[in-house]
């Protein structure tokens, strides 16, 4: 009997359950597919893993797979597995994405979310993954603070929604949720390497990247989605030939641009005439006879190597799969004396013990180490970058021998340190080792009806050392420094989940979640540090040394969270599709009795192009409209901020008539807030999914409003507490905005092309802060009701005076009016003016007024990928524009008194009586009258179009790799960072010197720059 039925009918009760697992033709596996047995009422759905089970009654021998998007498909049962592949009909309806505890067809995404995909992230080579999702992804703002190696980035998923809480994205790594904190941004001061907790993960692992960007994707993540989710996926084996992948690549990179300044002639020329209009003596004699002198940008930046290895070994059968990867990244700084390395390894392991139950792992180690210099370590002695553009060129690098063989001596009056003795002799090395992961169990209770539970942990130790040898200038008070750091903590995180898919005569298809979730992060810290080093060879190595040793620090801290939460996502005739999510989140964080908070939202979406009036129009392939409203939470502060905190009050020595005696005391350290809570955010988000001509051409739009209120927001309390200023839930923040994305297929065949560019539009407004009076900030920035964070504020620069007569009959700076008592002090011809906005002819504080902001009008990026036979182009533009940056270099890089160096071009255009001008004040050794006034002749446009990726790849032709037995193999070159269009004056237009602080943006003080990099990559699959 050779029949179907006669092949199955000896299996057992146990072996009559069908089990197997439905992808696309794509490869990718699919959630909720309709698995039914014909001619019965059998019937059951793939779960998130695409893997389904099936009790087959005796009467029952074929199996219908049907899926929206796909070819319906029968399968007649032969072996206990049956596995299959279903056949696109759209590839926009089929694709899959990841959700919070979840997977679902884009077609059946009610809320918004952005995909990026491991190809988009291999295109730019980045250090980290959220260096190259700049520009890839519409309401996402990714700003690269920094050029120096293994830095953050600072996120922004449709604007800045807090002032005190953290702004940053909740990061998820294959279900473990991270944090992304890069440690105290608030002093803008860097003094070590402070390496990224995102550096830790390989870029190269990733399969994809799921960005959650309104309330109804975010709500499940509930306290912790109000600036979005990011959502990483890593790669995972799938049934089918072992394959082992080899990729490198190596590169070299440069800094991208370079200030051009005096040199040592021009300079010496300068210096002069500063002393001659003050009515001094000259300090050099024939400055033409300098020459070039020393230029002390190249001598600190260089040429710095780059690469990366990556092996990889992945496939499975029908019970195990595995995906095993090692990888080592190395990458020197442009700064001599800074540089980074990854080594990381990655296990990811899934096997089913039974039909029922699956388990599985996720297991990263890693191991960074950083060199880091000193960069924005102002203000009493810049970093290095700043003293390489002031330091005065006639000096050299190296004098007689003495002080470590360097130059120290500046002698035009301004401190500064030699940048290459304190780039080469300060040094600061950090290490962190991390391990990230987790092991889930799954198991298949009945059909449709599954649960998992899963356990993770996040556990990292950081280590950082420095040193200050006692002849830096920076280090001459203290005789020389050193210190040591260490910290260590863990997060671990269970999580579990019930889930029910269930499908009832095609026209009503229902996916329910429910969870409960349990969280704890500790850690412990020590700082040790001393001054003094009468000897400098031992370093760091031995605190000992120090003949001033100081009292250690140490630290530790602990929170906690349990959560419920919630989801029921119902579809109904195909067309019309209901989201209901909450979760109930508890934190130790917050005040007795508010320690909890609810965190719902609601979703619908109308799927119109399943409508008859719109299927015979063939140009539509897709059309969908969303809606969704919710309310999500912000829990970004330190722990402990609602206890009474107490310390030591002191020491001293008491008199008493029994002698000296040693006393001590303890003091209160924070304000008692009983009510302090959640920071929650109202969001509201309409948008439409739509493709044309069969795909050809997709579309993504959003509009958005985002409402903060119960802000999190440190303000000032009556004297009488015992206290200046506490952590009160107060204020409101306003963000609205555009979200735009489209795709085309410009052509197929041998020749394809494809583009994509997406468009980003936010307006950000404080609505209130609960206070009349504006907040100042660093960098002369201001928090203040009806205007944007990031607001710059300061004075009107109007232009120089052209006569003396001019400069005594207009408003002047305050201190320089005609009665002031230093005659020398007032303006003339030549000098600086500056608006008089109230008109009472004095130029004083109540004349600052809105100079901008740093917030842009919108954000865009712009990619194409070119393909012809075995060639490949591509390449990506990304930009911003209608922002503005404060370049706080120029208050010294402007500053015409004589003490340090300047702009080539303000320097040699500067006022003189046979040269006069409207934008660069003479020289005037006696000290400048307007030094330092902050004004918007620094407060530039950073407006940017930027070439962030150009990249020609050759894939080698089968016929070779047949004869090499080799699977595949890919040459290619890029180049990113390659070309910047700007306007802005500084290294660059998007350096952040606070990098991810959450109100002080837009501030440039000698940050480390930016660095073009070109790069020769091998793939080789075998």
């Amino acid at each position: 009997m050779g029949s179907a039925e006669s092949k199955i009918t000896h299996y057992s009760r146990f072996e009559r359950i069908i089990k197997g697992t439905v992808t696309a033709d794509d490869g990718s596996t699919l959630p909720g597919v309709s698995v039914k047995v014909k001619g019965t009422s059998a019937v059951t759905v793939t779960d998130v893993n695409g893997k389904y089970s099936i009790n087959l009654p005796d009467e029952g021998g074929t199996l219908i797979f049907s899926y929206i998007g796909f070819t319906t498909k029968e399968v007649l049962v032969t072996t206990p597995t049956v596995d299959v592949v279903l056949t696109s009909g759209s590839k926009e309806l089929s694709q899959v994405v990841v959700i919070g505890y979840g997977t679902t067809r884009k077609s059946d995404l009610t809320g918004s979310v952005a995909s990026v995909k491991a190809d988009e992230l291999k295109a730019v080579p980045a250090t980290t993954f959220d260096q190259a999702l700049q520009g890839r992804a519409a309401g996402v703002q990714v700003t690269q603070t920094s050029g120096k190696p293994g830095a953050e980035t600072s996120i922004r998923i449709r604007g800045t929604s807090s002032i005190n809480a953290g702004n940053e994205p909740l990061y998820v790594i294959d279900g473990m949720l991270v944090n992304s904190d890069g440690g105290d941004v608030s002093t803008g001061v860097n003094l070590g390497p402070r390496i990224s907790p995102l550096s830790s993960i390989n870029p190269s692992d990733i399969e994809s990247i799921e960005i959650l960007k309104d309330a109804s994707s975010t709500a499940i993540y509930g306290s912790r989605g109000a600036n979005g989710v990011v959502l990483i996926t890593t790669k995972r084996g799938k049934t089918g030939t072992g394959s082992v992948m080899f990729e490198s690549y190596y590169g070299l990179q440069r800094i991208s641009n370079k200030l051009d300044v005096l040199n040592a002639a021009q300079y010496a020329d300068f210096v002069n005439e500063a002393k001659l209009n003050a009515n001094q003596t000259p300090v050099y004699v024939n400055p033409k006879n300098l020459g070039e002198g020393t230029n002390w940008q190249n001598e600190l930046y260089r040429t710095a190597p780059m690469a990366s290895y990556q092996l990889s070994f992945s496939g499975g059968d029908d019970k195990t799969k595995y995906n095993i990867s090692g990888g080592y990244f190395t990458q020197d700084g442009i700064i001599v004396n800074s540089d980074f390395k990854r080594y990381s390894f990655r296990a990811n392991l899934d096997r089913d013990l039974s039909s029922r139950l699956t388990v599985g792992n996720s297991i990263t180690y890693s191991r960074v180490s950083s060199s880091g210099v000193l960069t924005n370590a102002g203000p009493i002695v810049p970093g290095v970058t700043t003293a390489a553009l002031l330091f005065n060129p006639v000096l050299p690098v190296y004098n007689s021998g003495v002080n470590g063989g360097y130059t120290f001596e500046n002698d035009r009056g301004k401190i500064l340190g030699n940048p290459i003795a304190d780039a080469k002799e300060y040094n600061s090395y950090g290490v962190v080792s991390r391990v990230l992961g987790n092991v889930y169990a799954r198991y298949k209770i009945a059909d449709g009806l599954e649960f998992k539970t899963t356990f993770g942990i996040d556990a990292f130790s950081d280590k950082e050392n420095s040193f200050g040898p006692n002849f830096l200038k920076r280090t001459q008070a203290s005789k020389g420094e050193a210190s040591i750091s260490t910290v260590e903590g863990m997060t671990w995180l269970n999580e579990n989940t019930l889930t029910y898919n269930k499908q009832i005569n095609k026209d009503h298809t229902f996916n329910l979640l429910a969870g409960y979730t349990l969280q704890q992060f500790q850690n412990e810290s020590l700082l040790a540090y001393a001054f003094d080093f009468p000897d400098n060879r031992t370093g760091y190595h031995n605190l000992g040394a120090a003949l001033n040793p100081q009292k250690p620090v140490n630290n530790e801290s602990k929170w906690s969270m349990i959560s419920y939460l919630a989801r029921a996502n119902y579809t109904l005739m195909n067309k019309y599709l209901f989201t209901l999510t909450g979760r109930v989140d508890g934190s130790s964080k917050f005040a007795q009795g508010k320690q909890y908070g609810f965190f719902p939202s609601a979703a619908f979406a109308w799927r119109l192009s399943e409508e008859e009036f719109i299927k015979n129009i063939r140009a539509i392939s897709n059309l969908k409209f969303r809606a969704s409203y919710g309310l999500i939470g912000n829990q970004s502060i330190a722990p402990y901020q609602s206890l009474a905190l107490i310390g030591p009050y002191g020491q001293g020595v008491f008199n008493s008539g029994n002698g000296s005696e040693v006393y001590s005391g303890n003091e209160p350290l924070t304000y008692v807030n009983k009510n302090l809570k959640w920071e929650s955010t109202r969001q509201l988000d309409l948008g439409v999914d739509a493709s044309f001509f069969n795909d050809r051409i997709s579309l993504t739009a959003d509009y958005y409003e985002k409402k903060t209120f119960d802000l999190l927001l440190a303000t000032p309390i009556p004297t009488t507490t015992g206290f200046s200023s506490t952590l009160l839930n107060v204020g409101n923040i306003v963000n609205k905005g555009f979200d735009f994305d489209l795709r085309t297929v410009n052509t197929t065949g041998k020749f394809s092309w494809n583009s994509s560019i997406n468009i980003s539009i936010n307006r950000n407004k404080v609505t209130n802060l609960n206070s009349d009076t504006d907040i100042q900030l660093a960098g002369g920035s201001l928090l203040r009701v009806g205007q944007p964070i990031g607001t710059f504020y300061g004075y009107i620069f109007d232009g120089i005076f052209q006569t003396d007569a001019e400069a005594a009959s207009s408003a002047v700076l305050k201190g320089q009016e005609a009665n002031s008592s230093n005659p020398a002090s007032r303006a003339k011809a030549g000098d600086r003016k500056y608006r008089d906005v109230n008109n009472d002819h004095v130029i004083d504080e109540k004349d600052r007024t809105l100079l901008g902001s740093a917030q842009p009008k919108f954000t865009w990026g712009f990619g194409n990928n070119i393909n012809y036979k075995n060639f490949g182009l591509s390449f990506f533009f990304q930009g911003s524009q209608g922002n503005k940056m404060a370049n706080l270099n120029n208050l010294d890089l402007l500053n015409f008194t004589g003490q340090n160096n300047v702009l080539a071009e303000a320097g040699l255009n500067r006022w003189t009586p046979a040269n006069p001008n409207n934008k660069y004040p003479r020289a005037l050794a006696s000290g400048s009258l307007d030094a330092g006034v902050y004004s918007s002749a620094i407060v530039e446009d950073a407006s940017y179009l930027r070439l962030k990726s150009l990249s020609l790849a050759y894939n080698f032709s089968s016929a070779l790799l047949n004869k090499i037995k080799v699977k595949n193999l890919r040459l290619y070159v890029t180049a990113s960072n390659l070309w910047t269009l700007t306007n802005y004056s500084g290294y660059d237009p998007e350096a952040n010197t606070y990098g991810q602080s959450t109100t002080v943006v837009g501030i440039d003080s000698g940050g480390y720059p930016m660095a073009k990099t070109y790069i020769v990559g091998l793939n080789v699959g075998f």
